[in-house]
């Protein structure tokens, strides 16, 4: 039987104490809560029966297997650097970073280590989701593939916070980008080698973007994300072939329909309705991480994947800031700034037409 992993938490905030719950669903130990304010800290340890910390003593002392950075982007490559050095093996919350530069320095360190870091993309890993990835193998070559995340705006943070690197599409986006992704790199279509994109209202709580990234056999795959005052969230994915549709719908009810016929077997929420830590992805994510980790299995959600959502986001606020022109990817743009910062038509790359 494969032991249990001890864990730290690196963050206090609501996504950190979802990991909390997803741990205490799989009964792996947290020995160690550790929070930018020791008052956050010691609130989320007391709610999970673990000691409160610093994160210089979770470097000083390793207290645990696997340590989760739930801090806000701005933070996540030093402290995960820190914690990788220290010797655990790190889980980072999406986004991976603010900007290109900064997760460079993260792979870097990680190959200086030779220690992948675990990039936390927890729908990837829910059962709806793994449904879809498993399904669209069968069907053949992709002729449509989009995601939509809608929803109301953060209340939790200022939408101007320096510690994060933009709004919506940064934000929000970094999910659906990164399903689709996930999605077409299943269905063999390949990484994407184009990306032009619109945003409205920028720096608003109506935020808005459409961003369509283009693949090498033609394939061009749709993303809307926005914030929208008042409404419920509403999330979903879709691909299709000439042989068949699949649809998952992922908030606010996870199901997944295959050529509009649903898909129950391991998949549908229980009676109680949809779990956060399950449906969504968080415990079993976790269990994957750890299991393929031990085993030697590659794990295909790792910071190269965190990076190349950066990418595309970086490359899609840059289009939109210049009249949604196509952009080449990888992008060959400024590293150092944040995609809010790629969308002012100030900066220039070179090669920019």
């Amino acid at each position: 039987m494969q032991r249990r992993p001890d864990v730290v938490l690196w963050g206090a905030g609501m996504v950190a104490g979802v990991h909390a719950a997803a741990c205490q669903s799989l009964e792996w130990p947290v020995r160690a809560i550790a929070s930018r304010t020791a008052e956050r800290a010691s609130e989320l340890a007391r709610a999970v029966g673990a000691p409160a910390s610093t994160f210089d003593d979770l470097v000083a002392q390793r207290r645990g297997d696997i340590a989760i950075v739930a801090t806000p982007p701005a933070n996540h490559v030093d402290d995960a650097i820190g914690l990788l050095r220290a010797g655990y093996q790190v889980v980072v919350e999406a986004p991976i970073a603010c900007t290109l530069a900064d997760a460079d320095r993260l792979i870097a360190a990680e190959t200086a280590v030779g220690r992948p870091v675990l990039y936390s993309e927890h729908l990837v890993a829910s059962p709806v989701v793994d449904g879809l990835l498993t399904d669209v193998v069968q069907i053949g070559t992709l002729t449509h593939l989009s995601a939509r995340a809608i929803q109301p705006p953060p209340t939790w943070r200022a939408p101007g916070g320096t510690d994060w690197g933009g709004g919506a599409l940064f934000d929000l986006g970094v999910h659906p980008v990164g399903l689709v992704l996930r999605t077409a790199a299943e269905a063999g279509a390949g990484p994407p080698e184009h990306v032009n994109a619109v945003i409205t209202d920028a720096s608003t709580a109506r935020e808005h973007a459409t961003v369509r990234l283009r693949f090498a056999g033609g394939l061009v795959a749709t993303i809307v994300v926005g914030w929208q005052p008042g409404a419920a969230p509403d999330w979903d994915l879709q691909a299709s072939s000439a042989a068949g549709v699949l649809r998952a719908e992922l908030y606010p009810l996870p199901t997944l329909e295959h050529n509009g016929e649903p898909v129950t077997t391991g998949l549908g929420p229980g009676p109680g309705g949809p779990s956060l830590v399950h449906d969504y992805g968080y415990a079993p994510q976790l269990k994957r991480f750890w299991t393929n980790v031990r085993t030697g299995r590659p794990v295909p959600t790792t910071s190269h994947l965190g990076r190349q959502v950066l990418d595309v986001i970086s490359a899609a606020h840059w289009s939109a800031g210049r009249n949604a022109i196509d952009v080449a990817l990888p992008f060959q743009g400024p590293r150092n700034l944040t995609p809010r910062q790629l969308l002012a038509p100030t900066h220039e790359a070179p090669g920019t037409p």
